[in-house]
């Protein structure tokens, strides 16, 4: 008899070991800030490479850990996706230069941008498109002319500085000068797709940074056209659908630009981009 309430003992103790971890599991996948439902925001990062060169990568600035080799980069344009006609706008990705307390993690011989310095973007023609805002055919996997005609205008607060498509440039995107004091940096161009068509743009830019005499490597934005409901984590069904639709259509299109416009590492290092290698996004899905 002794020996069967031991056992049974056991088996109760067992059990309820059991019910704690699964507990503090549910926990810890519910918990505001947890880890695993942690969303990682990365930003466009502007550093020197330490032979006075001007380059960019990517960050997440929720953890301050940036991707060197990362030059196919998200950005999001916000509407309603049940209207009539919904109109697309966003501010992301941003630009972001770390301050003086933070320079090391860029590693080796990087560092920061200096205090007061001027910064800029110029929205060029993509060389191997040869548009300067282009469209992902999703049939066809690769990016083309959008639908419709499609233009980007793009501005900075109060300041408009031009319309983005076919082959038209804008060119001198004043976003604000680093701290005079760290050489800290973090603002957003402001995008208004208006009444596109829905889907995902690509955009091919460069930055500038006064005190540099030239610009930076380029790289690639992949702008989505996602439903507004995501912010407020208030989405229908079918609005759940639409959004899940863009982001499949922003991990293909990252994918391809990686594959087929950002040059070959060795390529890179002789127009003198410092490139650490191919980069790959690290995307919400873990595409």
């Amino acid at each position: 008899m002794k020996s069967l309430n031991l056992k049974s003992h056991a088996r109760m103790r067992f059990s309820a070991g059991v019910g704690l971890l699964f507990l503090i599991a549910v926990a810890c996948l519910t918990a505001p800030g947890a880890a695993l439902a942690e969303e990682e925001h990365f930003d466009v990062l502007l550093y020197e490479d330490g032979a006075g060169n001007l380059q960019t990568g990517a960050i997440d600035v929720g953890t301050i850990t940036p991707d060197l080799g990362n030059f196919a980069i998200e950005g999001e344009f916000f509407g309603d996706s049940t209207a009539a006609t919904p109109n697309y706008q966003g501010a992301a990705p941003g630009f972001y230069s770390l301050s003086d307390a933070n320079a090391g993690v860029l590693g080796g011989l990087n560092q920061n941008l200096p205090g007061g310095a001027v910064i800029s973007l110029d929205f060029l023609v993509e060389p191997t498109l040869n548009i300067s805002l282009a469209y992902w055919d999703d049939g066809l996997g690769q990016f083309g002319a959008t639908p419709n005609g499609e233009t980007l205008t793009i501005s900075e607060g109060a300041t408009f500085f031009g319309s983005l498509g076919g082959t038209t440039e804008v060119t001198g995107v004043t976003l604000g000068s680093t701290s005079a004091g760290t050489g800290f940096f973090d603002n957003h161009a402001d995008y208004d797709l208006g009444t596109g068509d829905a889907g995902v743009y690509l955009a091919y830019v460069k930055a500038n940074v006064a005190g540099f005499s030239n610009p930076s490597n380029p790289f690639w934005l992949i702008f989505g056209t996602l439903d507004g409901c995501e912010e407020t984590a208030s989405c229908s069904a079918s609005q759940d659908a639409f959004n899940a639709g863009i982001e499949a259509q922003i991990g293909a299109g990252i994918n391809y630009v990686n594959a087929t416009l950002v040059p070959e590492p060795g390529t890179a290092l002789l127009f003198g981009l410092g490139l650490m290698g191919l980069g790959r996004m690290n995307r919400k899905q873990g595409i």
